[in-house]
């Protein structure tokens, strides 16, 4: 187990060509704006990151905006950056192009070299233009430009072609990236040679396995949370305990106290007694694949140290000897011997804490908003991908509704999402859809102050 995490943490090293140099933390009021494609607006690892940020530092508020657009590179972003991006007034921003940058159809035949450079030096002549409209937007105190993960070309999938080469030019769009990234003081999260060596792992024993889905291009949520911790670790967050206590039972004293306080300690011949009060919460695990697809985040888990690294609430007692039932506000949570209290339990790995399910409701309305805010994504992807190119922009008339009724089952984006433009087209369900994502943020910040627990270590065997 111990040489896993050691090549894990090999692989973590390849985060940030600009050395050793992390990318800012979120601050309080942060409007932080995810631009990118397809991979950013039908993804969780933006969503993920926020709920790391609402558990962890529940005094912390932010806002994390989903700026995806399906099929998207860096000349579509560049045209949507005003009427999409800018208005939000985002502080920090997020930047990932390259997956489609880097092309589709110039692969597996003769002139591939010339056509992945002709696609390079397209993605860098626009990003130029793109560079200084980030750097004429005042609010936007930091940017940071995500390496776009991977395109599996090693993983077995029927039906699914390979495009050889294609990441070796994503790789170079990469490295254009990181120079710019160097050249502005920028910063850069590369995902592609992390999540490549986790591939080649998970393939070793599964040739069909892949963190970049089923299409060798979209991460399920599995990617997902590997792409989320990436980057909190770029953060610098790795290390960042939820709350750490050391009790000696012997003379009755609190040793230690991370993040947390621990009062009322009582003890008699059977039982010890304390109040704990965290400043954190632990993380929650979705468990739930996406519909119609495999890879959950206890999936992603197992292959990455995120709970050893970012998710420890560790309950460390001393000077106890025989077998103890532990309880939380009358909930029992596991018996442990005087041993393994003694080494340390990590309450963050128990799901039914009163703490955990107090996560798990965040957990939840998160996924809320975050569902609405597809919505929202979604009704933009029509905009820009179909209406745009009809001289429709935004119409929103009969005219535009009957342009996608007609291409509703041909055109390879419309068929998925007519049935959400019929409703989005009318601006007072728009304004709804917003009006209950904000009610749902205003309720996480409600409830994710952690509350003051009792933990009582009762003996029930010698």
């Amino acid at each position: 187990m111990k040489k896993t995490f050691f090549v894990l943490y090999a692989f973590c090293l390849l985060l940030s060509p600009i050395g050793a140099q992390q990318i800012p933390s979120f601050k309080p009021n942060d409007g932080v704006m995810f631009l990118g494609n397809s991979i950013t607006e039908g993804g969780y690892y933006h969503s993920y990151i926020w709920l790391y940020y609402m558990t962890h530092f529940p005094d912390l508020p932010l806002h994390i905006y989903n700026g995806g657009i399906g099929g998207d590179c860096v000349s579509h972003m560049n045209f949507r950056f005003d009427a999409d991006i800018k208005v939000k007034k985002p502080t920090y921003l997020i930047c990932s192009f390259g997956m489609n940058d880097s092309g589709f159809d110039g692969y597996n035949q003769s002139g591939s070299e010339e056509y992945a450079t002709k696609q390079l030096n397209n993605a860098r002549s626009v990003f130029e233009t793109l560079q200084q409209k980030i750097l004429a937007e005042k609010t936007i105190r930091s940017v940071v430009l995500l390496g776009s993960p991977p395109y599996d070309e090693n993983v077995k999938l029927e039906g699914v072609e390979v495009l050889h080469g294609k990441n070796e030019t994503i790789k170079r769009i990469i490295d254009m990236q990181s120079e710019v990234a160097n050249n502005r003081g920028w910063g850069l999260v590369n995902f592609n040679p992390v999540m490549c060596e986790l591939n080649k792992r998970v393939q070793h024993s599964d040739s069909t396995a892949t963190f970049c889905g089923g299409d060798r291009i979209h991460p399920n949520k599995d990617g997902h949370m590997i792409m989320a911790y990436l980057f909190l670790k770029a953060q610098g967050l790795a290390g960042k305990e939820v709350a750490y206590f050391h009790i000696n039972a012997n003379n009755r004293k609190v040793m230690d106290e991370r993040n947390c306080r621990i009062s009322h300690l009582k003890q008699n011949e059977t039982t010890l007694s304390f109040k704990y009060l965290a400043k954190s919460l632990p993380y929650p695990i979705d468990t739930i694949p996406r519909w119609g697809t495999t890879g959950t985040v206890r999936d992603a888990i197992k292959q990455i140290p995120f709970m050893q690294e970012m998710d420890q609430e560790v309950m460390k007692v001393v000077g106890l000897s025989g077998l103890f039932r532990v309880s939380i506000d009358g909930v029992d949570i596991g018996n442990w011997n005087g041993n393994e209290l003694d080494r340390g339990v990590n309450l963050a790995e128990i799901a039914f804490t009163p703490q955990y399910q107090q996560s798990l409701s965040i957990m939840y309305l998160n996924e809320e908003r975050c569902a609405l805010e597809k919505r929202l994504r979604q009704y933009m992807a029509m905009q820009y991908v179909f209406f745009k190119n009809r001289g429709l922009l935004f119409a929103d008339n009969r005219a535009a509704l009957d342009a996608a009724k007609a291409e509703r089952n041909s055109h390879y984006l419309v068929k998925y999402l007519y049935s959400n433009y019929t409703q989005a087209i009318f601006p007072q369900v728009r304004e709804a859809w917003k009006a209950e994502m904000s009610q749902l943020i205003s309720e996480i910040y409600k409830i994710n102050k952690p509350l003051t627990r009792l933990i009582k270590i009762e003996r029930i065997k010698k």
